[in-house]
């Protein structure tokens, strides 16, 4: 058990899931003993693991509805999946997230500040990788946990529909075949390896417990394998009512001797029978199974069926409904984008704010950044940027305007709505950071300042420094900001197009920004009179769906995530046609509650299966 501070260098093994405890460690206080207080640096560490595609969940003793209710307010609740909330022990509770996340132990990390807590869980899950919050400081900056870039949070998708078919089945009642007969799965088999050459080689090399024969050939190796005549390979695809599993699966022949020489399927489709389907179908050819693997190939499949939009024996594969290429979009901006993006499916590419390596935000989408990033920085400005955890020398290499590739471009401007600018004395380096409303080089500011930013590397000789070297600009002004919004409009790609996502007016009461709604008026009407003139350019206007103190959280740039959900349909409408929106189930939350609760109000389940079997209706 890593119950001291060299828990950070002991992990053994890449972490796929991170599993929390709630009071003391995620978050400061005992919930049931009344306030508690959310540490934003936590909450920003969860969307980056999040974003790299390490998945987390909650182990809690707590009551469900207060937790729930905590993590709402900050919107955080959906970044979670397979959370366990009750007054049970902890050690059962985190073995069966480890079972249903479909994962080894060794791949999952509990963190809880009380030992017995982590004694009780590696009791139950052996090989379970435990901490104490001790290790959070450092937790972004180990390898175990340097995951891969996915900001199109593809990986919590998918997690989250596991969870949804394992309350569903829960509710059900009815045999697991029972059930994988009623999921409408299908398979498609493609035999154009080398398309696919990078996706595939990641899945060989990720690929563990559904991978029977080992293999990790270098990429160089792999492409010279799918090229070689005297090798047949190919990939599978799958889908069921609940989704698409993209590819999941590959496998390879030998010609000369009729062996599979590799045959791997992704977690995702564990126990839907997608490896035994296959298997039968390539009519069980010699395969040496090399370990432990976490299925066998024995058993009739009568579930899965064909998907008729590949002729395998060919070769030639169809589309499949993937995005066309005059489709890619990029998505720029805030979290307001962040969770918008969690509702669209399409060709997407994004860059959203983020933690940086302190720990600092590092917000996206101020036209000033874009400016300095059409032009490059000097290696002064480099260097400088270096000391800045504000900002990261990808703030001035955004793909909106560095080698440009996408036919829309989706823009939230509420990041120049609100940051103030600082200007480099020197070398004139622009820095969007912090409220406009504030100067963070004012000496009085500065010991609230240091309080709230020194995790972050910001010490008060930190903030002397910047006050030294930097300038305040203020926000930016409209007249600059119309001058950037015409900048970029003919800057982007001919063929593109650009949608600008404005702010809010309702006048939301609170203290810590008074008034700022009238700021937001000033700038839309800015936004309004230069989009006007644009011909490639679209308002996403969301004045038109937030119109009531309801449809905020905390402030007036986080909405409730219905209003995200409404923004990714108007997206779609400005002019995104390609993008998918996809809606959360309206069964999703209350699924997920029925399943918690299911031991002692199974008539409510009961009741909650029956209006779904009723059919409630999904749009598109």
């Amino acid at each position: 058990m890593n119950d001291d501070d060299t828990s950070a260098e002991v992990l053994s093994a890449a972490v796929k899931l991170v599993v929390w405890d709630l009071d003391d460690t995620f978050w400061q206080g005992t919930l049931s003993e009344g306030p508690v207080v959310l540490d934003p640096v936590l909450v920003g560490l969860v969307r980056t693991l999040n974003r790299r595609g390490i998945v987390n969940a909650i182990c809690s003793k707590n009551d469900d509805a207060p937790v729930r209710a905590e993590l709402v307010a900050a919107d955080l609740w959906d970044e979670f999946v397979f959370s366990r909330v009750d007054w049970t022990p902890k050690g059962p509770r985190v073995a069966q997230i480890v079972e249903d996340a479909q994962l080894r132990p060794e791949n999952v990390l509990f963190i809880d500040d009380l030992p017995s807590n982590l004694g009780e869980a590696e009791h139950y899950a052996p090989g379970l990788q435990t901490a104490g919050p001790e290790i959070l400081d450092r937790l972004l900056d180990l390898p175990q946990l340097a995951g891969k870039d996915d900001h199109a949070l593809s990986r919590l998708r998918q997690y989250q529909l596991l969870e949804r078919k394992l309350v569903d089945r829960q509710v059900t009642g009815s045999s697991h075949e029972d059930f994988l007969r009623s999921s409408a799965i299908r398979v498609s088999i493609h035999e154009d390896s080398a398309g696919e050459v990078d996706r595939l080689h990641e899945l060989v090399l990720r690929t563990n417990q559904l991978n029977f024969t080992k293999r990790r050939p270098t990429r160089d190796e792999f492409v010279a394998m799918v090229s070689d005549p005297s090798v047949v390979s190919g990939y599978v695809e799958a889908s069921d009512r609940y989704g698409d599993y993209d590819i999941c699966g590959f496998y390879a022949i030998d010609r000369t001797t009729g062996a599979l020489t590799d045959f791997l399927f992704s977690c995702r489709v564990m126990g839907m029978g997608v490896e035994q389907w296959l298997y039968e179908r390539l009519g069980r050819p010699e395969l040496e199974v090399v370990g432990d693997v976490a299925s066998t190939l024995t058993g009739t499949i009568d579930w899965i069926t064909v998907d008729d939009g590949t002729d395998h024996d060919t070769g030639a594969t169809a589309d499949r409904g993937r995005p066309d290429r005059t489709g890619r979009i990029l998505i720029v901006g805030g979290c307001d984008l962040s969770t918008t993006a969690d509702f669209l499916g399409g060709d997407i590419a994004t860059e959203f704010a983020h933690p940086g390596s302190t720990g600092a935000f590092i917000h996206a989408g101020h036209t000033e950044t874009f400016r300095l990033s059409a032009t490059g920085l000097t290696p002064d400005q480099e260097a400088l940027v270096d000391r800045l955890p504000m900002v990261d020398l990808d703030t001035y290499r955004s793909a909106t305007v560095v080698d440009p590739d996408y036919d829309v471009l989706v823009l939230s401007v509420l990041t120049d709505y609100t940051q103030g600018l600082y200007r480099h004395k020197g070398t004139g380096l622009v820095v969007p950071w912090n409220q406009f409303t504030v100067d963070v080089t004012d000496p009085e500011r500065r010991p609230r300042l240091v309080q709230r930013h020194a995790r972050e590397s910001m010490d008060d000789a930190w903030f002397a420094w910047f006050a030294d070297e930097f300038e305040p600009l203020g926000g930016i002004t409209p007249e600059r900001f119309q001058e950037n919004i015409a900048w970029l409009a003919a800057t982007i790609p001919e063929h593109a197009s650009l949608i600008l996502v404005n702010g809010a007016e309702f006048p939301l009461d609170s203290a810590k920004e008074p008034d700022r709604h009238l700021h937001h008026r000033t700038m839309n009407a800015a936004l309004d009179d230069v989009v006007a003139g644009l011909a490639n350019a679209r308002v996403c206007d969301v004045r038109t769906f937030i119109t009531a103190q309801d449809d905020f959280t905390d402030h007036l740039r986080h909405y409730r995530r219905r209003s995200y959900l409404t923004m990714a349909e108007e997206i779609r409408s400005a002019g995104a046609a390609t993008l998918e929106v996809q809606p959360e189930r309206w069964t999703a939350a209350a699924y997920a509650k029925a399943y918690r609760f299911a031991g002692r109000r199974r008539l409510e389940v009961e009741r909650l299966a029956g209006r779904v079997r009723g059919g409630s209706t999904r749009r598109t």
